[in-house]
């Protein structure tokens, strides 16, 4: 009996410990998974702010080509 209560609590020593590790694991997962979360979104804003500009910058230049087709209607 003796022998069996000694196995058991090794066992359960191990068991704690191969849990421990798995919730280490498992935090570690979690942390590099909020780190690709947040680079996604700050990518997310740049790519936002870019399509910003970007779409600032074809207004003006869609701007600029009318004005260029009626000066060149007019020269005509």
């Amino acid at each position: 009996m003796l022998w069996l209560a000694i196995f058991l609590s090794w066992a359960i020593y191990y068991l704690i410990g191969i849990l421990k590790d798995a919730r280490d694991t498992v935090h570690g997962i979690k942390k590099a998974a909020d780190a690709v979360e947040a680079a996604a979104g700050q990518v997310k804003t740049k790519f936002g702010s870019f399509m910003n500009i970007a779409s600032i910058g074809a207004e003006g230049m869609k701007i600029f080509m009318e004005k260029m087709s009626a000066a060149k209607k007019k020269r005509k």
